[in-house]
């Protein structure tokens, strides 16, 4: 999945819960348990320690609200990914550990497998997000560039839109703002077949 392993923290009264929810997980090579609580320890100070991509909580520890844990772990980093597990399939359970930051609440018992491949499939989704907020990024620059002054476009961004209009050739607003820029520049070589192009496709 990843040059470094997952960073995982389990929050349990129980040490041997671990391997006994799912046994994938001690196979697994690209997770590492770097912390497991007992009900002696601070589980947002572990946390603070260890800094995991994923803690998973029991929701059902006695004297232990893993709502609120949930909150003050996703209050100083909202990028860890938080995951309930309780023997209790209870809907009120579930949408208060929810509305609290959890990504996923997991029934017990699971079936083989089950709880890995959440942290994979959460992993994945924190990935897609982040590459999600830097292609933005890029896309905000490229407004900039577009449309806070008349100076040409810089290169960079106009091989951006170049690439992101060659993905979809059937977005329109990418092709309209390549188009845009290949005008600012005055690239008339390029900006006239994809003018043509655009009329012929026009909408409506």
């Amino acid at each position: 999945m990843s040059a470094r392993p997952i960073r995982l923290i389990f929050a349990t009264d129980n040490p041997d819960t671990v391997s006994e929810v799912d046994p994938e997980l001690n196979q697994a090579a690209d997770v590492e348990i770097v912390g497991a609580y007992t009900p002696s320890d601070d589980i947002v100070s572990l946390v603070t320690i260890n800094q995991p991509d994923v803690v998973v909580l029991d929701y059902d520890l006695i004297d232990f609200d893993a709502a609120e844990i949930a909150r003050t772990i996703l209050r100083d980093d909202s990028s860890i990914q938080v995951l309930m597990l309780s023997v209790v399939n209870s809907v009120e359970d579930i949408r208060h550990a929810m509305r609290a930051g959890a990504r996923d609440y997991l029934v017990k018992p699971l079936r083989p497998g089950e709880l890995l491949d959440t942290i994979y499939w959460l992993i994945q989704e924190r990935r897609e997000y982040a590459r999600m907020q830097a292609f933005v990024r890029q896309m905000r620059k490229a407004y900039e560039a577009l449309f806070t002054d008349d100076k040409p476009v810089p290169p960079t961004v106009v091989a951006f839109l170049e690439q992101q209009a060659a993905k979809d050739p059937h977005d329109r607003l990418a092709q309209e703002t390549l188009a845009v820029a290949y005008a600012r520049n005055r690239d008339w070589a390029k900006l006239a077949p994809l003018v043509a192009e655009l009329a012929r496709t026009k909408i409506g």
